[in-house]
């Protein structure tokens, strides 16, 4: 999936929940992996490296030489912060050895903070690309760490449609995949469709555009269970709980994990609310019918622009 099409699912999302757009730009975080190659679309879809990266986006979206686009300065001014992430790794390297996890996890840092600092220049590119439909607001990066997350996840949740990620290492290192749809589509069409601007501006137009992607109405015969319907339609027309919405989509990404053990489903769901600070018991019913409705259209979505000639797209 196109990067464009990434920012758009993920201003969906933060739609649904109310938040504004300016958190658009996480959505973007996990590329950092690009280089070097054999990392591209697995350390940053890793739910337990993404809190790393969060963090280390947060901390960096706070210098306004980022508003500023003043990327040169950005650079230069973190380069001692870069250098001093990287003594720190070689040192827990020397000491712990290079598998251990203190040393793990200061490579992390490290990698985050130095990948992040070159790819920024390029993330706002995407994002004028999409300013036009998507507003100004995204310009300018929020620092709110339960809207950060809500973004950056949406990346791992919506890449299952063009190719599996194992967010769940080290619990499980089972992918996350499509396999339905895959199976009913013609799936190197499928992939075509996101090397063809045109054909992305299309798309990201009709999911801006679709009443059911943001909505918060759900209809009653999503649930069968009495109990749960009836909370999920007491909260119709509120916001989507965001921290429901993170626990939902980590739920959907083990449903597509084929095999998966649940523990390992449980796990990820408890680092990543714990990261958020949320200790409260999470229903994630309404936010998952929500995700099931959103999979719904989208696939609609894609499957008839895929009927249309590539060269009437």
């Amino acid at each position: 999936m196109d990067l464009s099409t990434h920012l758009t699912l993920g201003a969906k999302l933060l739609d649904a929940c109310g938040f504004t757009r300016r958190a658009v730009l996480y959505a973007l975080l996990p590329e950092i992996d690009v280089k070097p190659a054999h990392f591209h679309r697995m350390f940053g879809n890793i739910l337990m490296f993404q809190t790393t990266l969060l963090d280390t986006a947060i901390e960096v979206f706070r210098h306004p030489e980022v508003a500023r686009r003043e990327f040169a300065s950005l650079r230069e001014n973190l380069a001692p912060a870069v250098a001093e992430l990287q003594q720190e790794h070689q040192r827990l390297e020397a000491e712990s050895g290079p598998g251990s996890y203190e040393s793990q996890n200061a490579f992390n840092r490290f990698y985050c903070y130095r990948r992040l600092v070159e790819e920024l220049p390029g993330f706002f590119e995407h994002l004028d690309r999409v300013r036009p439909f998507l507003g100004d607001e995204i310009l300018r990066p929020s620092t709110d760490r339960t809207e950060a997350a809500v973004s950056l996840l949406s990346h791992t949740y919506f890449l299952t449609y063009t190719y599996p990620p194992m967010p769940f290492i080290p619990f499980s290192p089972m992918a996350s995949q499509r396999i339905v749809f895959a199976d009913r589509i013609d799936y190197f069409e499928f992939k075509g469709l996101f090397s063809d601007p045109e054909s992305v501006s299309r798309l990201c137009r009709c999911l801006v555009d679709h009443p059911v992607l943001g909505s918060r109405d759900l209809t009653p015969d999503l649930e069968s269970d009495p109990v749960i319907r009836e909370r999920i339609m007491s909260q119709n027309g509120r916001p989507y709980d965001p921290f429901a919405l993170v626990k939902a989509m980590i739920e959907r990404l083990g449903e597509l994990a084929p095999g998966i053990d649940y523990d390992a489903v449980q796990k990820g769901i408890r680092w990543y609310l714990g990261y958020l600070g949320c200790v409260r018991v999470i229903h994630s019913d309404r936010e998952r019918h929500f995700l099931e409705q959103v999979d719904h259209h989208l696939e609609e979505t894609l499957t008839r622009l895929m009927e249309v000639p590539s060269g009437a797209r």
